[in-house]
């Protein structure tokens, strides 16, 4: 991917406001791991369509990107992304704070998903992974994607600022809950420069022979 914004039209760049509100990923991935346009299943199976152009696409892209997280202290998975905000609320026990801090981010999504997900399973291909899956339980399709260039990924700590608010401070290393001493990094490791850390996924919905998208889901098909 390139980072830089591209127009949605000739003439009319996709404002910020037009982005979907995605969820972090509980584990980055590598960024050709999950692709927008990607048949998502329950058993972890993905279908990676050869039907869409790069028309059927709009990228919206800045040159910084941070989020401050929540992370699971005993699985380091990502619980929630805050956005870049320095107050916020002190966590429930056993929840930890970390920052994703990157040189650039691009959000990927569909410009009209529902024209899309059509193409998509309209394919001999697409179909077939869709009857094969389809009746195994839930089916996803991602409509959006962020990914981030070159992202360090930290633990951060919590400086008391007043009026039930704590100020978000980064690069903490120190001890545990669990006693034992820890650096200031998250252990994320995708082997990767460009990591997707924000993904859209929407409910495959078939009825009546007819597909279509049904409500937004979590992130339990990526995990």
């Amino acid at each position: 991917m390139s980072v830089p914004t591209s127009p949605s039209t000739a003439n009319a760049p996709l404002p910020p406001s037009a982005l979907p509100e995605l969820q972090v990923l509980p584990t980055p991935l590598a960024a050709d791991k999950l692709l927008v346009g990607q048949l998502l299943s329950k058993s972890n199976e993905k279908f990676t369509p050869n039907t869409l152009e790069d028309r059927d696409y709009d990228d919206v892209g800045s040159r910084w990107y941070k989020d401050v997280i929540l992370v699971d202290e005993a699985t380091s998975r990502f619980r929630e992304g805050l956005g870049a905000n320095h107050l916020i609320s002190k966590p429930a026990a056993g929840i930890e704070v970390g920052t994703i801090e990157a040189e650039e981010m691009r959000v990927r999504l569909l410009k009209d998903p529902s024209a899309a997900l059509k193409k998509v399973t309209g394919s001999l291909e697409g179909k077939a992974w869709l009857e094969q899956h389809g009746g195994k339980g839930e089916v996803g399709f991602v409509t959006a994607v962020r990914e981030v260039t070159n992202a360090s990924y930290k633990r951060a700590g919590l400086v008391e600022a007043g009026n039930g608010l704590w100020e978000v401070v980064r690069e903490v290393g120190g001890q545990g809950s669990d006693g034992k001493r820890r650096g200031s990094g998250l252990e994320v490791k995708t082997g990767s420069k460009r990591d997707i850390v924000g993904v859209e996924v929407r409910k495959v919905v078939a009825e009546s022979g007819e597909v279509k998208l049904g409500e937004v889901l979590g992130t339990e098909l990526l995990v």
